[in-house]
């Protein structure tokens, strides 16, 4: 098909949208919508809001930090686990006819294995339980590539495993939303960019926006034929396009956000590249709902509510927006985070759902596969190394150091990839204290990625040592026993590490002399703007992270957290 055809199709489609809007504030006006409300001349809208949930069906096992002691402890509660999230909204939606739940993406991929071992299916039936309207497309949603994300969207049996359960998968009866992914063979918006939706006649535009580096950050060959758009720009375009249809309320769904050192209902000193993102569109935008960076805020950026849940269902943002019947703006907002707290009753019907699946996965996740001797968690120290990131290292160097195979001499762990901790008093079924299940290593490295490894020379590997901190979103990478470097906190970018500080088991590297180096495959191709990894030779394929992680504790098991030494930070 022609663009010229394309282009006429897409504004066709646009005038439509137009005439059918007028039509439903009419029909609305006429048929007395919200009557049984007395008309105070606003209306006011209540929007649930959760990013990052990533197949979190059952509770987390990490607490929520929901403030600190007179020491500076903190203080965490239980929460999160989708059938306490369901009768939170049930609840929160009971107050307010006018009631939207949205998603800043991330609903899937990256999961425990009671979601990912169905292809995320489940996570998808919970959330269509939930009642959840929109959603943007997270970098996680095109794991599996776009078709498979299609079969999310639009039901139908996996290609490869057929129907589970023997039952057709409906697909979301949620809409995805995806302003600024571009097919690049129809130049069309794999999803609408944008729905429009009415309340006692009063037009509200919801923008679905994905996070613009997500090609830097998947498989390459994912999104191969994507095209992913500049956030600012996008949300600019389409707000015009909402207002020239008479739209004044506009909500961004967004799933990129930032950072802040406060509590959950803070924004203390925010940053990243939210913040840029919000004071570059239009002032038309009322809200920023966002996700990605799994963190907790309430902000007001540039005047426009902006915040985000941190992850796993752990909160629930509510944002109330008061608008008038008169202009169709908003002129009263608030919102806030809250827990979603296990002191209230379990919705039934999610409940079912989690039982269900889990009676399916429980001799294979409940299978014990070694021991700890205390926990091991992904708490960093302050040069950035966590102690369950040394052990995922240090498996990783473990399963590709065999000499016989051009073995490795260091492995390097993305940060981003451990999901979970490793907790000595966690028991998922029957297993005795200090006991880890292949379920619960799972969770902790749930993507289903590989091992590779390659030859680099030591100016390589100072390079990749600088890429990792000189990047959009700085990640300490974890490094493997015997590797051990210091880098420079006050020094510019690019420089901050002495390539003399780093040393394998003890000696300096040689800028000129070859080392065998292991990553996750995505690393290998240069994702997380780890460019230099691309220039790796001698490339041979590994087992999965998660294998890796299993077979480590089949053999070396008790495990003992490691001192966390591995990498020194100067200030």
């Amino acid at each position: 098909m022609s663009k010229s055809r394309n282009s006429a199709i897409n504004k066709a489609n646009r005038y439509f949208a137009l005439l059918f809007l007028v039509m439903l504030v009419s029909i609305a006006s006429l048929s007395g919508l919200g009557a049984s409300q007395p008309d105070k001349g606003t209306i006011e809208v209540q929007i649930l809001a959760i990013n990052d949930l990533h197949g979190q069906l059952e509770p987390p096992i990490s607490k929520m930090v929901i403030d600190y002691n007179e020491t500076g402890a903190p203080i965490r509660v239980d929460a999160g686990g989708s059938e306490y999230l369901a009768t939170h909204i049930k609840e929160l939606r009971s107050e307010n006819p006018n009631t939207f739940v949205i998603s800043a993406g991330d609903n899937i991929g990256a999961s425990p294995i009671i979601s990912s071992r169905f292809h995320d299916e489940p996570t998808i039936k919970a959330l269509n339980i939930i009642g959840l309207n929109f959603s943007a497309v997270g970098n996680h949603e095109l794991d599996n590539g776009l078709n498979e994300l299609m079969r999310i969207q639009n039901g139908g049996c996996h290609p490869t495993d057929g129907c589970l359960n023997n039952s057709s998968f409906e697909g979301a009866h949620f809409q995805y939303l995806a302003a600024n992914i571009v097919n690049e063979s129809t130049n069309a918006t794999i999803f609408p960019a944008y729905k429009i939706t009415c309340v006692q006649g009063v037009p509200i535009g919801f923008i679905g926006v994905a996070l613009k580096d997500t090609p830097s950050i998947v498989t390459p060959s994912r999104v191969k034929g994507l095209k992913f758009l500049d956030e600012a720009e996008t949300i600019n375009k389409y707000a015009k396009e909402l207002k020239h249809m008479g739209v004044k309320t506009i909500v961004v769904i967004i799933h990129d956000g930032g950072y802040q050192e406060g509590l959950y209902n803070e924004s203390l000193n925010m940053s990243g590249p939210i913040v840029d993102v919000v004071n570059a569109t239009d002032p038309e935008v009322d809200a920023f709902i966002t996700g990605h960076t799994h963190q907790a805020y309430n902000a007001n950026i540039d005047g426009r509510i902006v915040t985000q849940a941190d992850s796993a269902g752990n909160l629930l943002t509510d944002i109330d927006l008061v608008i008038s019947n008169k202009t169709h703006d908003v002129i009263e907002e608030r919102s806030r985070n809250i827990i979603v707290s296990r002191d209230v009753p379990k919705d039934s019907e999610v409940t079912e759902l989690v039982n269900e699946y889990n009676s399916q996965i429980a001799a294979l996740a409940n299978r014990v596969i070694g021991n700890i001797t205390s926990d091991i968690t992904v708490v960093m120290s302050d040069s950035g190394e966590s102690a369950l990131g040394d052990l995922i290292a240090d498996a990783q160097l473990y399963a590709t150091s065999d000499p016989s195979n051009g073995g490795a001499v260091v492995a390097f762990a993305n940060p981003g990839g451990i999901r979970a901790d490793l907790i000595y008093t966690q028991q998922s079924g029957n297993e005795l204290p200090g006991q880890i299940t292949y379920g619960e290593a799972f969770s902790v490295q749930p993507s289903e990625i590989s091992l590779v490894t390659m030859t680099l020379n030591g100016t390589q590997i100072d390079t990749l040592l600088e890429q990792q901190i000189d990047n959009p979103t700085p990640r300490i990478l974890q490094i493997s026993k015997g590797f051990s470097y210091t880098w420079n906190e006050s020094a510019p970018m690019g420089n901050m590490i002495n390539i003399s500080s780093i040393k394998i088991n003890g000696t300096s590297i040689n800028p000129s002399s070859p080392y065998r180096v292991t990553v996750n495959n995505r690393m290998a191709d240069g994702s997380y703007n780890l460019f230099v990894l691309k220039e790796g030779v001698n490339r041979t394929e590994g087992p999965l992270v998660r294998d890796a992680l299993v077979n480590y504790f089949a053999a070396f098991s008790p495990v003992t957290p490691e001192p966390m030494n591995r990498i020194a930070v100067v200030r």
